[in-house]
């Protein structure tokens, strides 16, 4: 049977009348639906079929209909969500057996970067770019890092037993970075370059909540999410992450950790970056939303070195669950009094400047 149309890609309509009715939404005639398998056809196109079929039921992200489709997530999504309970503490078990083979890994990396020189600690929140300011540095002659997101033990998430947000009201993170760079480079006498990158809080919880969402904030529903109604997975979020981390972070894990308190020292909003320099501690802090050329220019500056263009890197679809956070985004529009108290949060009237809230806010209410 020939299923490939004259320009060699596969058509379309093979997908939708493939998918049992159980399985078809009502609008894939219509190909809403995003399909992963639009290529030529090979022999292995018989055994992908049931992969082609759910994919093809998958919604756009801009599509909210899927909460008008009768029965929702395919079944054995459902299912394997509910078993999450159950799976919890085996994937632990799992973790214990080899996170600790891991960390000491990054240990012994840690150690090798030491003997060759000073790294680059980039010293910032999860989901802030960071990764972005890392690889770009690491790309750059004679600089080399280690990214570090937490380092005070009480932030440190050690499994599905212990809450994922500390008593400051943090979240809790997990890393194999964690101890090492405490026992390594923060709890030495030993002089260190940090550069940390603030982001506002809204964009930060809406990235956190859907890029970590398998591993903590949505564990039991993360295979349905994109079958979930936009209002269910709004609640969802709002109940369940905690909203002040953006800010807190500053306090509780930067002023801690390095001696300098930011939201009581200031920062030069319209530049967009300032230096900090206390005791052992050279640090540069950059905001995530100044340009990539600007974000280069302060690295260039601070390093004294021509620091590799920073390139987007550690996109959020990656790993958050298909559309989620595009329907989220979209769904602050009617979420006012919360983008209201987001961009009231201490770090907000330190980092950024009333024009830029304000400009932040129209951009929330017109996402």
């Amino acid at each position: 049977m020939n299923m490939t149309s004259k320009s060699g890609v596969r058509d379309a309509s093979w997908v939708h009348s493939s998918c049992s009715k159980s399985m078809r939404a009502p609008w894939a005639e219509s190909r809403v639906g995003v399909c992963k398998y639009s290529v030529v056809v090979t022999a292995r196109d018989v055994l992908q079929q049931a992969q082609v079929c759910e994919s093809a039921c998958i919604p756009a992200a801009n599509d909210d209909r899927l909460a008008r489709f009768a029965g929702g997530a395919p079944w054995h999504r459902r299912l394997r969500d509910v078993l999450e309970i159950a799976n919890t503490p085996l994937r632990h078990v799992q973790d214990a057996l080899r996170f600790p083979n891991s960390q000491a890994r990054m240990s012994r990396r840690i150690g090798e970067q030491l003997v060759q020189g000073n790294p680059i600690v980039v010293f910032s929140a999860p989901k802030t770019a960071s990764t972005s300011i890392a690889s770009a540095l690491d790309r750059s002659v004679g600089l080399d890092t280690v990214k570090v997101h937490m380092v005070q033990p009480e932030h440190f998430w050690h499994g599905p037993l212990q809450r994922k947000t500390a008593p400051d009201g943090l979240l809790r993170h997990r890393a194999i970075e964690q101890v090492p760079s405490r026992e390594l480079l923060f709890d030495t006498g030993r002089s260190l370059r940090v550069v940390s990158v603030v982001r506002e809080p809204v964009a930060f919880n809406l990235s956190n909540y859907t890029y970590f969402g398998r591993a903590y904030w949505m564990r039991s529903i993360w295979r349905s999410a994109p079958w979930m109604d936009t209002a269910r997975l709004m609640k969802h979020f709002l109940a369940s992450f905690p909203h002040e981390s953006s800010s807190l972070w500053w306090e509780h894990e930067f002023a801690r950790s390095t001696g300098i308190n930011l939201l009581r020292e200031g920062f030069d909003c319209a530049r967009g970056w300032q230096r900090y320099q206390r005791g052992r501690f050279d640090c540069l802090v950059i905001r995530a939303d100044i340009s990539d050329a600007a974000k280069r220019e302060a690295l260039c500056a601070w390093t004294g070195v021509d620091v590799s263009p920073i390139e987007r890197e550690n996109s959020n679809d990656t790993q958050s669950a298909p559309g989620v956070y595009e329907r989220l985004k979209r769904a602050m529009r009617g979420q006012a009094a919360y983008v209201d108290a987001m961009l009231d949060l201490p770090s907000m009237q330190v980092f950024y400047s009333a024009e830029h809230r304000a400009a932040l806010r129209a951009r929330w209410m017109d996402a």
